[in-house]
């Protein structure tokens, strides 16, 4: 009986210590997923903060004319080139020569590269870009770096077959009665495109040489020149001779591209000379 009081008299204190470890894990439990919305919202708020601050430094750099790189306006007085979407490896790949030179000339941020160099785009390249801006989103299009826009660039205006192409054009380029300086510009331009053909600058002078009509390599030994510049200079200064010999009547001038008329005449006089003989 004793016994039975006894235990009675301790039951609702352990009854209440029953229900405060209760109630203080479930405040706990609680308080955990309270604080981690708290830092959230706080994270939260501190970003848009920051944004803002960034924001407003670079309005009033832009107003005191202290912002990072260059304006577009002052971009756009240094003229950039305009690319019209010639599928063409050549003229794409001088475009981006071009507007990166203009980037460098101007300290333009890397972050514009992308705005400004795509406002240059006209006619089919325009219309290549306003539809890749659709498939990738305008988020993706903000957030781009000059490097992911120039590989579908590429891809899209500089094909392989065509650059393929152009190395079977440079290994069966031959001179055909064009001046020097027309010759060499278009043995340049394919040039650019065969790094893994022409590694050294000894290849560069054979495949120059070669290139060159049977007037100019007769007076030239690739083995004496050490770079493609002294062989091409020497090119100039034999055209300069043969122009000469051409004025005294020392050598006939070659007709590069003979009219239909001539070419008949021409075919005809043979024919007579044979019949002749």
């Amino acid at each position: 009986m004793e016994g039975m009081m006894i235990r009675c008299q301790w039951s609702p204190k352990i009854l209440r210590g029953v229900i405060a470890e209760e109630v203080g894990k479930a405040i706990e439990n609680s308080l955990s997923g309270f604080i981690d919305k708290i830092q959230n919202t706080v994270l939260n708020v501190v970003e848009e903060r920051i944004q803002r601050l960034e924001e407003n430094a670079n309005q009033t750099m832009e107003k005191s004319g202290e912002r990072k790189g260059c304006s577009y306006k002052e971009f756009m007085a240094c003229k950039p080139p305009i690319y019209n979407g010639e599928v063409d490896p050549i003229i794409c790949q001088r475009w981006l020569s071009d507007i990166e030179g203009v980037f460098e000339r101007t300290h333009c941020d890397v972050s514009d590269f992308v705005a400004y160099g795509t406002g240059q785009l006209r006619g089919q390249a325009k219309d290549w870009w306003d539809n890749m801006r659709k498939e990738i989103g305008a988020e993706a299009t903000r957030a781009m770096t000059w490097d992911e826009f120039k590989a579908p660039f590429l891809k899209h205006h500089s094909p392989k077959v065509v650059i393929n192409r152009i190395k079977e054009e440079f290994i069966q380029l031959r001179q055909k009665g064009e001046l020097i300086d027309k010759i060499t510009g278009i043995f340049l331009d394919k040039l650019r495109f065969c790094d893994e053909l022409v590694t050294n600058e000894e290849q560069k002078i054979y495949y120059y040489y070669n290139m060159l009509s049977a007037e100019y390599r007769e007076f030239m030994t690739p083995s004496k020149y050490e770079t493609l510049t002294e062989i091409i200079n020497t090119a100039r200064e034999r055209e300069i001779e043969l122009k000469k010999q051409i004025e005294r009547g020392e050598r006939r001038a070659i007709d590069v591209n003979p009219s239909p008329t001539k070419k008949a005449r021409t075919t005809e006089s043979v024919k007579k000379t044979d019949a002749k003989g």
